[in-house]
């Protein structure tokens, strides 16, 4: 009699922070997923994601101050981050098409302003801890935070990317074969690059608002689509970029969440994304850079 009045509550908790936590992470990734694929066509750069971009590490600073300016709001967290993933964003982009525009440009200017709003994030976390102690849990990246308020944010981040793919994936397809040829087809290159530039900063920055720093799963999912499907046609390669990062993501967070923690305690999944992930950028890196070297 004791056990099954304690039993019932208790079981009904665990599933019900499980189920919660499952959704948030295929919500996310199936986001930074197809964000990835987007950001690789419109700039024909198939070395950068939200968070090469520094999308993340600029979103992730402006939430730490909106946190010391007001507390913690989700609503209001979400907004200021879109203002610091776009900033770092345009940052970024700037100065890599001001020293030529190439691969390299990016990835340096990317890892610059990466940097930098790092450094300005790490500086605040005493600050913000005290007000907020789970902060710590933005800059690792982590879905231990992960909560049911944060599902209608998520659908709804997942309906506006859903319906841009019909307005976008056609332009991309065009984009990612020179703005010439765009033109030539009827897109204006400036308005689809400048729209899908916007879109994916501020969906990308919305998600770290919740979770934090997850790199790299935005990269690896485009590239293992084009494996899969042998082509490159983004109304094919968006959306299985898209279940490719949720599946990724959530074998990582199984992974940490129920093997790890046995031994080691739970690691957060953006740890462990980045042990993965960053070989496989420095891979990218190697084979496509081998033949002009030399």
């Amino acid at each position: 009699m004791y056990f099954s009045i304690y039993y019932e509550p208790l079981t009904t908790v665990l599933l019900n922070y499980r189920f919660n936590r499952v959704l948030s992470v295929v919500f996310t990734g199936f986001i930074l997923g197809v964000i990835g694929s987007y950001l690789q066509a419109c700039l024909r750069n198939p070395l950068v994601d939200h968070y090469i971009l520094g999308i993340g590490s600029g979103s992730l600073f402006t939430v730490y101050l909106s946190i010391i300016l007001f507390g913690f709001n989700i609503y209001v967290s979400s907004s200021v981050a879109i203002i610091g993933g776009l900033t770092a964003l345009f940052i970024t982009i700037s100065i890599a098409e001001t020293i030529g525009g190439s691969d390299t440009a990016y990835v340096l200017s990317g890892l610059g302003v990466n940097s930098l709003f790092s450094g300005l994030s790490i500086l605040l976390i005493y600050i913000v801890s005290s007000k907020y102690p789970l902060a710590i849990h933005l800059f690792i990246g982590s879905f231990a935070l992960a909560s049911p308020d944060h599902h209608l944010l998520l659908m709804i981040l997942s309906i506006i990317l859903l319906s841009s793919y019909f307005i976008l994936v056609k332009p991309l397809n065009t984009l990612m074969l020179g703005d010439i040829y765009a033109k030539q087809l009827g897109f204006n290159p400036r308005f689809y690059r400048s729209l899908t530039i916007i879109l994916s900063g501020s969906l990308a920055s919305i998600v770290v608002s919740l979770y934090g720093l997850i790199g790299f799963i935005g990269l690896v999912s485009p590239h293992i689509s084009r494996f899969l499907i042998k082509t490159i046609d983004n109304r094919l390669v968006s959306p299985l970029s898209g279940v490719v990062s949720a599946l990724l993501l959530l074998l990582t967070d199984d992974f940490s969440r129920m093997i790890l923690s046995n031994y080691i305690g739970e690691i957060p999944t953006g740890a462990i994304v980045s042990v993965f992930g960053a070989p496989f950028f420095l891979f990218l890196i190697l084979t496509r850079f081998r033949g002009r070297v030399g």
